[in-house]
């Protein structure tokens, strides 16, 4: 036998008590513990584990003694800290509570729970303190508290507790009415699912500090999302006075500047602010441009790397996953710079991890230079930005090159606006030839689709026609309320009015929000439409559950000029065919690529009453629309949009083709 035998033994009477402690045999799990206390007198997790069970005997003096032998071994021990701090709270020890609480929020910044009992401790600090008339330490120890639930409530928001996080940063701000932060962190925590609520709340935080720069900016995006165009440009344009700085540096979606990717604004207008945006960026760098010592062999075996912070349940990964399995790691080493919250890493990105060959964790936290230094630390060759413009993006740190060749490619629907950035990975569908004239990258076109479709492994089957039970069409888009706008209202109107006794399905992350579904309610009351024909379904949890809801539409409905592209993917594998119309921009090119991909380009309308007559065709065909829903999920199975091998092929080929270009560039 090769190791310690006592070590073994430790190991095995702390399993033998953890499975006691499990099943509430107390008694038991003591005599385990106590057993490898004789073999390990400081035995932390021994030590530990015994601290609680005389906690719940209520001997809490000893607790702590015990908690405080533990923590001499295991300093650091967040879990620890956190048992010593409630075993002084239940003793009256507030102050000494306080303390612990605090420990175990530096050891761990992400112990939800330590954060929200210091809370709970300061909070009843205050009350004492105030039914002693001392109302001035009353005071501080609710700013103490409302400063710890904002903690609490920032790490519900990441870990997916949108309604805790909601209720904790209510109460923060009933605590500290004065503080800006927690109104800030409030309105963005309300932002993704009630831009109504979140607006007064934002208003509030940018009375208390007009140089909170975030607070600025997302009262800007809630605006943006209710369609209150004039309101979000004065809000724009008063954010940039109070604080140009921080607008400068923030992606170009937090700002007033991303509206008109919604709502079909000019395309040099839009270019124009990214490539502003850009060059302000660019212009603001401290660090000089560095001379990159990577090998120049155009052939070798090539470091990729890949940034993004939705490496986790998130469209961007139904994407990226099958190219992160195709890779030839012959010749390419993939290494995964993420930017997941910690507390929002999911299944996903377990499974993500698995597939790199290096993964590295770069939450927002993380300043850019560090972010570069460590790339170039990496030795990247080509470097690929998989988010844009989008939150929580590194975009600004491609400002100056990380790497020797760099790319965006997947998550942004057209330019970042940084010269720094070399390439944009597209095709010919998405963006045909004069598409350069809005970029700032070359464009890397694909020799197809410029994507490739993981379908969701818990897709339940295709479900029958509904038209054939309820008797009357059923159209329905699934995408982002924000892509619904007064030109696709309109033309829904006259869809429906040219199918009578169809029915329209809208479902959306933000229809339980009054001012979202009344804006939508009133588009097409507008348009004459009833309402009782439109129903907003809010959002589903869990994927599928969602997907089953496909079962309820007949024909899908692209909106424009953003179309949808996970939705227009997920209809199809659902066997509901998808009718776009043909824009003059990426976003607006997407679901004509996509069909295109699958054989059904026919559905891909060139204006407006052509996709109205295509729809109105296809709903006045049973057989056809009973013909697809049989065969599309195996159409788009064999297509192209599915064929990770394919695809990968190309994506390599076309990387190998930009690393031979930079190796060549300084020959």
């Amino acid at each position: 036998m090769t190791g310690n035998p006592s070590a073994f033994a430790v190991s095995a009477s702390i399993a033998e008590g953890h499975a006691h402690f499990r099943s509430g045999r107390l008694r038991e799990a003591e005599q385990s513990y106590r057993h490898a206390l004789t073999l390990d007198p400081g035995q932390p997790e021994a030590l530990a584990f015994l601290g609680m069970i005389a906690g719940q005997a209520g001997r809490l003096r000893d607790a702590i003694a015990l908690f405080e032998r533990a923590l001499k071994r295991t300093p650091r021990n967040a879990d620890i800290h956190h048992n010593l701090g409630e075993t002084w709270r239940h003793l009256g020890e507030n102050a000494k509570a306080l303390a612990c609480f605090e420990r175990a929020t530096a050891c761990n910044p992400d112990h939800i729970e330590a954060f929200r009992c210091g809370a709970e401790v300061a909070i009843a600090e205050a009350a004492r303190r105030e039914a002693a008339q001392r109302w001035g330490d009353a005071a501080h120890y609710k700013q103490l508290a409302a400063k710890l639930l904002i903690a609490a409530g920032q790490r519900m928001r990441d870990s997916g507790d949108r309604v805790g996080a909601v209720e904790v940063l209510r109460r923060a701000t009933e605590l500290d009415p004065n503080n800006a932060d927690a109104w800030t962190q409030f309105g963005e925590t309300l932002l993704n699912t009630s831009p109504s609520q979140a607006i007064p709340v934002l208003r509030r935080a940018v009375k208390l500090d007009p140089h909170a720069g975030l607070a600025h900016s997302l009262l800007c995006t809630a605006l943006s999302w209710l369609y209150r165009e004039d309101e979000a440009r004065t809000a724009s344009k008063i954010a940039r006075a109070a604080v140009p700085a921080y607008v400068e540096t923030q992606p170009i979606l937090d700002v007033f500047e991303s509206f008109p990717l919604y709502a079909g604004g000019d395309m040099e207008q839009i270019f124009a602010a990214h490539k502003a945006w850009g060059d302000a960026q660019i212009s603001r760098q401290r660090t000089p441009p560095m001379a990159f010592k990577n090998n120049r062999d155009p052939e070798r075996r090539l470091r990729i790397g890949y940034v993004s912070p939705d490496l986790r349940v998130h469209s961007v990964s139904s994407f990226f996953e099958p190219l992160l399995r195709a890779h030839r790691r012959e010749e390419f080493d993939v290494i995964c710079y993420s930017g997941v919250r910690l507390l929002a890493e999911d299944e996903t990105t377990a499974r993500l991890k698995a597939l790199a060959s290096l993964w590295r964790a770069i939450p927002p936290s993380v300043d850019d230079e560090t972010f570069r230094r460590q790339v170039r630390s990496d030795r990247i060759d080509i470097l690929i930005d998989l988010a844009g413009h989008t939150r929580d993006s590194r975009i600004s740190g491609f400002a100056v090159k990380p790497a020797p060749v760099t790319v965006t490619w997947l998550g942004y629907p057209t330019t970042t606006g940084l010269t720094t950035v070399d390439w944009r990975i597209t095709d010919a569908l998405a963006d045909p030839e004069g598409a350069e004239a809005f970029h700032t990258e070359q464009l890397m076109r694909l020799d197809d689709c410029f994507l490739c479709y993981a379908p969701p492994a818990v897709a339940p089957e295709v479900a029958r026609l509904p038209v054939l039970t309820k008797g009357c069409i059923t159209f329905g888009s699934f995408n982002n309320q924000m892509k619904i706008n007064p030109g696709v209202i309109a033309a829904w109107s006259q869809l429906l009015k040219s199918v009578p006794g169809a029915q329209l399905i809208i479902k959306s992350g933000m229809l339980d929000d009054d001012g979202v579904a009344a804006r939508l309610r009133n588009g097409f009351t507008d348009e004459g439409i009833d309402v009782a024909r439109v129903e907003l379904r809010p959002w589903i949890a869990g994927a599928r559950e969602h997907l089953a809801s496909y079962a309820d539409i007949d024909i899908a409905l692209d909106p424009f000029p953003y179309n949808g592209t996970t939705t227009t993917c997920e209809a199809l594998w659902m066997g509901v065919p998808v009718v776009t119309l043909i824009g003059d921009r990426h976003s607006g090119r997407v679901g004509f690529d996509l069909l295109t991909r699958v054989g059904l380009e026919r559905f891909a309308a060139p204006d407006v009453d052509g996709y109205v007559r295509i729809a109105t065709a296809l709903a006045a065909d049973r057989n056809a629309l009973v013909a697809l829903r049989a065969e599309l999920r195996e159409r788009v199975a064999r297509s192209p949009l599915c064929d990770a091998t394919r695809f990968a092929r190309v994506f390599e080929s076309a990387l190998r083709a930009a690393w031979r270009q930079w190796c060549e560039s300084a020959a």
